[in-house]
């Protein structure tokens, strides 16, 4: 049988220093991988959370729309909006209950009344087919215009969308 002896005074550590370089740099990779999840973590909960504002802001915006909608007679008797103010306050609602997220608040403000609206100015000569308006008296809508500005706020207080929205009110 053949044996072969080797020494160990030829060895200086390479093996050992291979190893430790190899080590380091699966540490390093393993850190930047932690990071990185972390901060993936984080936009995915800030963007749930800016979702959750965006839809408590929609959720105001259409119940203003659907108050003013059904109730607006009963909101000018009740002088919220008195009729010969040239510049109406804003006023504010919150009266929704449950978590933050849940509960927008929105500003219903009348504005200046533009005038008469007249249907025939707003049809495009070209796509207007037929003419049905030329036949009789021009068509003409009163109405009042009111600014919705409805704010909503996600799970934290940080995190806040605002919708603007005109709506016309038939009078």
């Amino acid at each position: 049988m053949n044996c072969q002896h080797f020494s160990h005074a030829g060895q200086r550590g390479a093996v050992l220093l291979v190893a430790l370089v190899m080590l380091l740099l699966l540490t390093i990779l393993g850190i930047a991988a932690m990071r990185d999840t972390n901060l993936q973590e984080k936009m995915a909960g800030n963007m749930r959370d800016h979702n959750l504002a965006l839809q408590a802001a929609e959720a105001g915006l259409r119940f203003a729309e659907q108050s003013l909608k059904n109730q607006y007679d009963n909101l000018i008797s009740d002088t919220l909006y008195p009729i010969n103010d040239p510049t109406p306050d804003a006023v504010e609602f919150s009266g929704f209950t449950g978590d933050v997220a849940s509960k927008p608040s929105y500003t219903v403000t009348r504005l200046p009344h533009p005038g008469p609206l007249n249907m025939q100015d707003m049809v495009n000569a070209e796509t207007a087919g037929g003419g049905s308006l030329e036949a009789g008296e021009s068509l003409i809508l009163d109405f009042v215009l009111v600014r919705i500005e409805s704010t909503g706020t996600g799970m934290s207080s940080d995190s806040k969308v605002t919708l603007r929205s005109l709506y016309f009110v038939e009078e």
